[in-house]
């Protein structure tokens, strides 16, 4: 089995985080003279929480696994044969796909993401989704701080406002990207898709909204918007035909212990 390599994008990810909440923090007084405290402290907060969201949900994405195959399972799939890969030489369930980064199979693979060093799947295409949806809100807040900065300043342009302008347009570029990946990924939750089936125009799993968004997001309605709780249980990566009557359906097809 291959392994997979290791990159750097996570911690240019990580970089490009840790200067924009420096940027912000750096001038969250100038933007009290033009804001208002009340303004400012709103402005600053929100910042803030959408960044521990959005970084929470990151490094779940990077560091869970995101569902494998089993040895096991064609003997647990209700008597169904299940086919065989031809690469790792494990049972490949339907929507699994084999990840030639990991060289492994994955689970309702949606695609391997560089940015994150990982395939994104079934266990962890919750953590990438809200990734992209905090992610989209915390630029959006970030670039209106800063933007403001230079808009309503007073004085000449400093070295200092030419590096945040420098940062304005590197962050406007990256949340462009990021506001389409999140419109795109939440269009595939609606419907019950993936990147891979997109791509091949298979449009076969929608099993309703409600049960669409359950089976990514979680069984409780409470923890949808939880970057820590995965919270799936009646959905086993193998069935797609609907919920599973118990847990124990699950777990005999999936791991229960994930790696953070």
């Amino acid at each position: 089995m291959a392994k997979k390599p290791l990159n750097c994008n996570p911690c240019l990810v990580s970089a490009l985080v840790a200067w924009t909440v420096i940027s912000v923090s750096s001038h969250l007084g100038e933007v009290n003279k033009h804001w208002g405290v009340v303004g400012a402290a709103i402005l600053g907060i929100l910042f803030y929480a959408m960044t521990i969201l959005m970084c929470t949900a990151y490094w779940n994405t990077v560091l869970r696994d995101p569902g494998r195959p089993q040895e096991n399972m064609a003997a647990r799939d209700e008597g169904k044969d299940i086919p065989q890969c031809d690469k790792c030489k494990l049972p490949k369930p339907e929507r699994a796909h084999h990840c030639s980064v990991c060289g492994r199979c994955t689970l309702k693979m949606d695609h391997h993401c560089p940015w994150v060093n990982n395939c994104v799947g079934f266990r962890n295409y919750k953590f990438f989704v809200l990734f992209l949806c905090y992610g989209t809100i915390a630029i959006a807040i970030a670039l209106v701080i800063m933007m403001s900065v230079i808009l309503l300043r007073t004085g000449p342009l400093t070295a200092w406002h030419k590096a945040l302008i420098g940062n304005i347009v590197l962050l406007g570029l990256v949340g462009l990207c990021v506001v389409c990946l999140c419109t795109n990924h939440w269009g595939y939750v609606f419907i019950n898709s993936t990147t891979l089936e997109d791509m091949s125009r298979t449009y076969n799993y929608d099993i309703g909204l409600k049960e669409n968004m359950h089976s990514v997001l979680g069984d409780s309605v409470m923890c949808w918007f939880s970057p820590c709780t995965w919270g799936v249980t009646r959905y086993d990566g193998v069935h797609w035909d609907g919920p599973r009557d118990s847990p124990k359906d699950v777990e005999s097809v999936v791991p229960a212990k994930t790696a953070l």
